[in-house]
């Protein structure tokens, strides 16, 4: 029974001490919807609307962010922003 107890208090300790995952924020600046498309890291791509002055979080951890004439690369805790119908990184949180 303490083998049971001590594995639990393990992986409970590993869990708690784990680092949060990242996760990149999309806002839309604009006043308009647009469409984008994420490429995910993993393969996997889905095609969204954004709704003007909207923000969406946990878009990906890794992937690329494409609008109609631009596309970023993205990772980690970053912000990407639609401007003019365009995207680029705005920054860290």
């Amino acid at each position: 029974m303490r083998r049971v107890q001590f594995l639990w208090g393990v992986i409970v300790a590993t869990t708690v001490a784990a680092p949060a995952a990242q996760a990149v924020e999309l806002t839309n600046r604009d006043r308009t919807a647009r469409e984008i498309t994420i490429n995910h890291s993993d393969g996997r791509s889905a095609t969204i609307k954004v709704g003007a002055g909207q923000r969406i979080a946990n878009i990906c951890s890794d992937c690329v962010v494409l609008a109609e004439t631009t596309s970023v690369e993205v990772k980690g805790d970053a912000t990407v922003k639609i401007e003019r119908g365009e995207v680029s990184i705005d920054g860290k949180r």
